[in-house]
């Protein structure tokens, strides 16, 4: 069965009678059990490219060198074609990493937010106080942060590795002490949806989930499936040696070290370091085209068909996201590249903990 199951998950077509028995016995995780009965994104592209909202963040994070910082920590090549990404909590020690850096950043909340409730109320006697232990709080994580944090970090591992060279995913296990790797070619991307237990509103995405073992990396978004569809052609995008890398901010590091890449790029006269050297406004640009390509895509049909295994209505995007350098007007001379937080960045990082 698991090899008919390979032969049809593989290639992105819901055999639902495979799907709904393969390996209840052999996954130790009862959620990945259930997981692995879930719908499956189609293999291959929908939207026809990678842009998405996080491309703005990974650009920032690319000229303040928060992205060089990730890397350094996380991947285990200096040089390399090797993307690190964080996943929903898979195991205990995700559990309590995301618990503090949520605590420390509800402290921060509060330090800036409770004189202002205690100047309406008109508690003036007890704010101090108030503020004064809940800074001392922040303080103690800071300096946790800070000198106790580095001395275990490199033993833990807190991301998922996709490697372009070599095809594989290095997921880590429970303890989060070391990684398992496995061939990319034997995940599949499994609907999943969470609830907000706040507004009710659906986070959707889906599990990128081994298919016979519990090794996953899930992404979920908001209620849109779109999200997840083009973060799923991001991975295949970044997975798939024979194609060049999507031009998009969060790949601009790795396209020198990637040959097929480097070649498409020297073949069509793309600006070396483009996306550390074109404006910010630029990025409007790109979000507005893509803002006009999802008008094409109704999510709600989409989503149906996904979970009905129906086919997924493809897009073609404009050439903006395959050669967005001929569509930029302000692009710097490499001489003049800076990278560098600026002072509200050095500021807000110091306030937050640091990964």
């Amino acid at each position: 069965m698991l090899e008919q199951y390979a032969e049809t998950a593989y290639r992105g077509k819901q055999e639902t009678k495979f799907r709904n028995e393969i390996a209840t016995d052999e996954r130790d995780s009862m959620y990945c059990r259930y997981q692995s009965k879930q719908a499956l994104f189609p293999r291959g592209s929908v939207f026809g490219h990678c842009y998405n909202n996080d491309q703005k963040s990974e650009y920032k994070y690319n000229l303040s060198g928060k992205s060089e910082e990730y890397r350094s920590i996380l991947c285990r090549k200096k040089h390399g074609v090797e993307l690190a990404l964080s996943s929903n909590a898979t195991n205990y020690i995700d559990v309590l990493v995301f618990s503090w850096v949520i605590l420390h950043i509800t402290l921060l909340f509060l330090i800036v937010s409770f004189p202002f409730v205690s100047f309406v109320l008109g508690d003036y006697k007890n704010a101090f106080d108030y503020v004064l232990y809940i800074f001392i709080a922040w303080a103690i994580s800071k300096l946790f942060n800070v000198f106790v944090w580095p001395v275990f970090r490199h033993k833990i591992k807190l991301a998922v590795v996709f490697n372009r060279l070599t095809g594989g995913v290095s997921v880590p296990d429970y303890s989060s002490r070391k990684l398992d790797t496995l061939p990319f070619k034997e995940f599949n991307a499994h609907y999943k949806v969470s609830h907000n237990p706040k507004s009710g509103f659906p986070y959707r995405g889906f599990t990128l989930l081994h298919f016979t073992r519990s090794a996953r990396y899930e992404v979920t978004y908001n209620n849109d499936i779109s999200c997840g569809f083009i973060h799923w052609e991001l991975l295949q995008n970044f997975m798939d040696i024979t194609q060049p890398l999507a031009d998009i901010p969060q790949f601009e590091y790795y396209r020198e070290f990637d040959k097929t890449t480097a070649e498409f790029d020297k073949a069509n006269g793309r600006p070396k370091y483009f996306w550390y050297r074109v404006d910010k406004s630029f990025l409007k640009e790109m979000s507005k085209a893509d803002d006009e390509l999802r008008k094409e895509f109704n999510d709600e049909e989409q989503l149906d068909n996904l979970l009905m295994g129906k086919p997924i209505k493809k897009l073609t995007p404009p050439d903006i996201f395959k050669f967005p350098w001929k569509y930029a007007d302000n692009i710097k001379a490499e001489c003049d590249i800076k990278f560098g937080k600026t002072l509200w960045q050095k500021f807000t990082s110091f306030l937050m903990v640091d990964l």
